[in-house]
């Protein structure tokens, strides 16, 4: 029996976590090697955690992505379009770029993956991705004829919390510009990239989505202000499907609802916030968000619009 085979085998037998260091005694392997069959087990479908200082356990409730699943959940607009299942990518975002390099992909076509290890947040920051326990999906649209691109981010978020919003009652919230929000935790955030090289200009909507994230990993990597939606048997194979279906009716809808529905479920306004221009720090009160999606903040009286770059929410929220 190879040694992968073996280490399912006890896996599914098992009622709690597996030592590692047990799993290798009892093959006469090193602890690399099941870390090694653990990843294999994992990109043949397996959900497996992995917490440190208990081992491994095996998800027998974990729904792993699948092509047909997602396409099923496709609107008749769509039904045309590529969808992309992968194991394991350094972005999606990268990826489906380089995919279109090789074979020119139809707009609107979409790559989800079980893991990222190299996924990508906004000012060049990394998104956690670990194997399973989200949603890490990049679109692809191409042109601008039937679109804003300037307000695409905006759009993906009111798609994000709708898609979000049909499986679980929980108060999602949009932060501006990119996040999403349950209960003062990042659930979800969002990356738009742009690539003019070609006749046709083309855009890349990412989004992760953090549908089971345990807790313990967060706190490892030092997220204090990260979490998890946490819905028990929601599907991330409807989610993808709810995502896309969503960014392609709000991406068509007129600007204005698209802004209104953004400023109905955003947190930020009336907030007091924290920002940097010019490598100075200030501090304001929101007071909107403007016709072209950009943060109207009073500071000291006097107004400034922000239309790009982070902030930080101060006081009880």
């Amino acid at each position: 029996m190879a040694n992968k085979d073996y280490i399912l085998k006890k896996l599914q037998e098992a009622d709690d976590f597996l030592s590692g260091e047990e799993l290798a005694e009892d093959l006469h392997i090193t602890r690399a090697a099941v870390w090694q069959s653990i990843r294999d087990l994992r990109k043949a479908g397996y959900h497996i955690e992995a917490v440190t200082n208990r081992g491994y356990r095996l998800n027998r409730d974990y729904e792993p992505l699948e092509k047909e699943k997602i396409a099923s959940g496709l609107i008749d607009e769509l039904k045309e379009i590529e969808v992309l299942v992968e194991q394991s990518v350094t972005s999606t975002n990268d990826e489906i770029f380089r995919r279109d390099d090789e074979s020119p992909l139809s707009s609107f076509s979409f790559m989800v993956a079980e893991e990222q290890t190299a996924g990508k947040g906004r000012v060049g920051k990394s998104f956690l991705s670990p194997f399973g326990s989200g949603l890490y999906l990049s679109a692809i649209l191409k042109g601008s004829k039937d679109f804003s691109p300037e307000l695409l981010t905006i759009a993906a978020a009111v798609a994000a919390r709708d898609a979000i919003s049909l499986q679980t009652q929980k108060p999602i919230l949009i932060k501006w510009v990119n996040d999403l929000y349950l209960e003062h935790k990042k659930i979800a955030g969002i990356l738009t990239e742009a690539n003019f090289s070609s006749s046709t200009p083309r855009y890349v909507v990412g989004i992760g989505i953090n549908t089971d994230t345990p807790r313990k990993t967060f706190d490892k990597k030092e997220l204090p202000s990260a979490g998890s939606i946490d819905e028990g048997k929601l599907s991330r194979n409807r989610l993808a499907a709810d995502f896309v279906n969503a960014l392609y009716k709000w991406c068509a809808r007129p600007k204005e609802e698209i802004l209104d529905a953004y400023r109905k479920y955003n947190l930020t306004i009336g907030k007091t916030i924290a920002f940097s221009k010019r490598d100075i720090e200030y501090t304001g009160k929101v007071k909107t968000i403007d016709d072209d999606g950009g943060l109207v903040v009073d500071v000291n009286g006097s107004t400034t619009t922000l239309t790009a770059g982070a902030i930080s929410i101060r006081g009880n929220w």
